[in-house]
This record gives structure tokens, sequence and C-alpha cells, in this order.
């Protein structure tokens, strides 16, 4: 399986220490330079402690970056405008056929999914929320667990998930499990 993250859900995974997720789950995900520049580079610069954490999970190759080539890249659909890393990360995305693009914020994901269609590309569109989801449907998590990490998301404001959208998967998930 090919996985594509932008920048949201890595930071939001090392904020509440889980970042494993990820390997459990997918193995190695690839990151655009931009997503690796605005996660680790800005995030040492700024004293971010989750920073630390993408950099080791660079360095250990959990996380690889790979180039975008804006050369063969197909002209997308952008209705709105959207950060340089996420826009990014839907090119990288299509490039390498990934199966699967993490990304967060609401109008980039309509975007991808729009263009994903528009292009026949395979790939779906999951967040933070639905990776911890996943994991705890895959057994990785427990459903306590689970809850803990989505009300850990909720809680933080340094994380820009809303706090009603963690209760509704947290009683989604209690309902699932």
């Amino acid at each position: 399986m090919i996985v594509v993250s932008d920048a949201g859900p890595l930071i939001a995974l090392a904020k509440i220490n889980a970042l494993d997720l990820l390997t459990n789950l997918y193995g190695k995900v690839y990151t655009s330079q931009s997503v690796y520049d605005e996660t680790v580079t800005e995030g040492l610069t700024l004293g971010a402690d989750d920073a630390s954490e993408l950099r080791l999970a660079y360095q250990r190759r959990l996380l690889e970056v790979a180039s975008v080539d804006i050369r063969q890249a197909p002209t997308l659909n952008l209705p709105k405008l959207i950060h340089p890393g996420e826009l990014d990360s839907i090119l990288l995305a299509l490039q390498l056929q990934a199966n699967l693009l993490l990304i967060d914020d609401w109008d980039a994901r309509q975007i991808a999914e729009a263009n994903f269609r528009s292009l026949n590309a395979n790939a779906d569109v999951k967040g933070t929320l639905g990776i911890i989801v996943t994991a705890c449907q895959n057994h990785i998590l427990g459903l306590q667990r689970a809850i803990e990490l989505l009300e850990a998301i909720k809680f933080r404001r340094d994380i820009w998930i809303s706090a009603e959208l963690c209760d509704r998967v947290i009683g989604t998930v209690r309902t699932m499990f």
C-alpha cells in the first residue's frame, strides 16, 4: 500500500504520541519536501516537541520525502486556495499512484477527492481521526485507548480538529465496538 501524508495528521499524531499508528497500519509513509519543512524544519525552529519525534521518524525512514515532479503534474481543479503543503501532498499522491492520502483540512480533502475522481485515481482520503478508528478496527488499538487518543485531540488547543467532530467520532467508535 502506498500512503502519502500531509502535515496535519503527522503533527497531530506526534503531539499525542501516536505516530507509531502509521507504521503499524501502513508501513512507510511518503511526504513532500514542503511537508517535511513544515513539520520538522519549522517545528524545530519553533521549539515544538513533536518536530523532534517527526525528525526521528524521517531518520528511521518510517517517513520518507519523495520529490514532487511539477513537470509531470496534472492540472488540478482548485476552486479554493489551499496550503502549498496540501497541494504538494495531493500531487504526490497522484504521482505515486497512492492508495491513501492522509490529510485533515476539510477544503483540501474535498479538493483531493474531487480531483482523484476526475483523474480516475484510486486513492482514498483519510484524516487523523480516521487513522485512529482504522487502528481500532484492525485491533492495533483497543477501544479504550482509541477513545483516550480521540479525547487527547479534543482537548489540545494546538491540534486544529474540532471538539465536536471528536465527540461524534467517539460516539461512533463506542457503537462500533
